[in-house]
């Protein structure tokens, strides 16, 4: 073994640097550089998992919601005394008259309940004296006796109320739904007295309702498979689902989790619904949870190998020519090191490359001594500006404790129109503060105009006249917090203010190409004018500029505003992203 080692030792210099590269960095790096590729590619399938889990669990809350509006559907319509009349009494009404009674209760029932989507709940009423009541029209007419002995009604009892039917064969006329089964909740109707006096049967479209509530992509299948492991819905899904994932579902007794399947190569992700044997499933294909990050890695690899190599040719090269006086210039940097960053190298007996090294070195040392000055002097100016920021926060606290104090002051004289200009210039100054929040709804932006056109009403009384133009769907839009007020202001300042006459401001919102368009139109006296007036000012507008640059920040190229004359008036157009939210629901 002394023997084999002897032969591979490297003998020059020159070896002995390539072969500790090798060793000690080259390899370390690609092992390390390894390591961490599949430590991201774990922590990104972890992401991804969590991002589906917090997906599937929101579905399977708002299954457990549906079927609670339901179920309260069904106490709603037992509880009314419209249709215990009806149904009890049916010979003091006409059949007619039944049915146009029952069927508006049902409506308004309906409509208080499913605002979000009543064209997916059917009702089905049975009296105990051969009727059958209906909110819709069904494929065939409906047998009264065949309804009452069907197996799941034979099933109700006094101990067993109600039940859920998961997969209810479909039996509205298809132009209205062209599901293949419904989720229906049958139960018996009893009055105070325990007695029954109705058959109930209320199902839903939920294949229509997962529909409007998860969408199939490249990145996520969405399936919904029953405990026997047969495939209920695929929700547009063009992916074929492999038969042993749905084997899978007829074995497993978890309630949820995910597993990669091989023959699909594809993480499926799943929850269960238990009340009704369902499981909600996501799959989604391995390529695309790791197609970027092999993509990366190959590139990274390229331009690696291709750095190494160009460095061990340099470092060789390097080794060649300098070994010598590199241990001279060594062992001074050593003793530099052993000082301060102000001492320098003397230049004197040094030519050649090994002059120019030096030089270098004296350069570093003088940059980093600037470096570190401007750090120090970037440092003190830092805390100034944090200082200048805490400090110009107490000026708004204190205007806006100050609006408070004059507005309980302007009650107790019995003044009615002060106390509201405070509380809109206080809601103004209220979001001014928030700079943590920098994008608003467009209703709560919308709510600060109308604050600032009270302050205004004094002042102009009628000859101000403001109207808006947009969709209410557009209230959950995001917009800077701010961005409308300024063009409003700038209006009424420079076009309505020197107007001699009646002033009229339209406010304009609309989409396009997914792009939210905010203008605002006045009809006064123009750019032109507004320019001579802006003459005479020592201090110029910022308000304009100001919204600009907080555009470009927050949006790059999508956001921008423009100025735009009219023959009469001005009109100034906000462009930026259409980013609607959803409100919040959390209660």
């Amino acid at each position: 073994m002394m023997t084999i080692y002897h032969k591979i030792k490297p003998k020059s210099l020159k070896s002995k640097l390539f072969l500790s590269l090798l060793i000690l960095i080259i390899t370390p790096l690609i092992v390390l550089y390894l390591y961490l590729f599949n430590q991201f590619e774990g922590a990104l399938q972890d992401k991804i998992v969590t991002q589906s889990s917090k997906g599937l669990d929101q579905v399977q809350q708002s299954t457990e919601d549906l079927m609670s509006l339901v179920y309260k559907t069904l106490v709603m319509v037992q509880n009314d005394k419209v249709i215990y009349d009806v149904l009890t009494e049916p010979e003091k009404y006409t059949e007619l008259d039944r049915v146009h009674l029952i069927e508006r209760v049902l409506k308004n029932i309906d409509n208080s309940i499913f605002l979000f989507n009543s064209q997916i709940v059917y009702y089905t009423l049975l009296d105990e004296y051969g009727s059958v009541y209906t909110s819709f029209q069904p494929q065939q007419m409906l047998d009264y006796n065949a309804i009452k002995n069907e197996h799941w009604a034979k099933q109700l009892n006094v101990d067993r109320p109600y039940l859920w039917i998961a997969n209810d064969p479909n039996y509205v006329v298809r132009d209205v739904t062209s599901s293949k089964y419904l989720l229906t909740l049958g139960s018996t109707m009893r009055n105070t007295d325990n007695t029954p006096f109705s058959l109930a049967r209320i199902s839903i479209d939920y294949e229509k309702w997962f529909k409007a509530s998860v969408h199939s992509d490249e990145e996520h299948q969405y399936y919904l498979i029953d405990k026997a492991g047969t495939l209920v819905s695929s929700f547009n899904s063009g992916l074929v689902l492999d038969s042993q994932v749905l084997h899978f579902f007829r074995e497993t007794t978890e309630k949820g989790g995910f597993y990669f399947d091989q023959r699909t190569d594809s993480l499926v992700n799943y929850r269960s619904i238990p009340q009704l044997d369902w499981y909600f499933v996501d799959v989604i294909p391995r390529k695309v949870l790791f197609q970027e990050i092999w993509d990366l890695k190959v590139k990274f690899f390229s331009i690696f190998i291709a750095f190494i190599v160009l460095f061990i040719g340099i470092n060789m090269f390097i080794s060649y020519k300098f070994t010598k006086p590199l241990t001279v210039l060594e062992k001074k940097m050593s003793s530099i090191v052993k000082q301060n960053l102000k001492v320098t190298i003397s230049e004197k007996n040094y030519t050649g490359e090994i002059l120019q090294f030096i030089r270098s070195f004296n350069q570093m040392t003088t940059d980093m001594n600037t470096m570190v000055k401007l750090l120090k002097d970037e440092q003190k100016q830092k805390e100034l500006v944090h200082f200048q920021m805490l400090l110009s926060q107490i000026n708004p606290h204190f205007l806006l404790n100050t609006l408070n104090t004059i507005k309980w002051l302007a009650i107790r004289k019995g003044d009615k129109d002060i106390p509201d200009i405070c509380l809109s210039l206080g809601n103004i100054l209220e979001t001014s503060l928030h700079s943590e929040v920098e994008l608003i709804y467009l209703k709560d932006e919308l709510k600060l105009i109308e604050d600032y056109l009270l302050i205004h009403e004094l002042r102009y009384n009628d000859q101000l006249n403001v109207d808006y133009d947009f969709n209410s769907g557009m209230d959950y839009a995001l917009v800077p917090k701010l961005s409308i007020q300024p063009l409003v202001e700038n209006s009424i300042l420079h076009g309505i203010a020197p107007l001699k006459g009646q002033g009229n401001i339209i406010i304009r919102i609309f989409t396009e190409n997914k792009l939210l368009y905010i203008e605002i139109e006045d009809n006064g006296v123009g750019i032109q004018e507004q320019n001579k007036a802006q003459k005479g000012r020592s201090r110029k507008g910022i308000g304009l500029q100001n919204l600009k640059d907080r555009l470009q920040i927050l949006f790059k190229e999508d956001g921008k505003l423009e100025v735009i004359p009219l023959e009469h008036g001005t009109l100034v157009r906000m462009q930026l992203p259409y980013l609607l939210s959803s409100p919040y629901e959390g209660g």
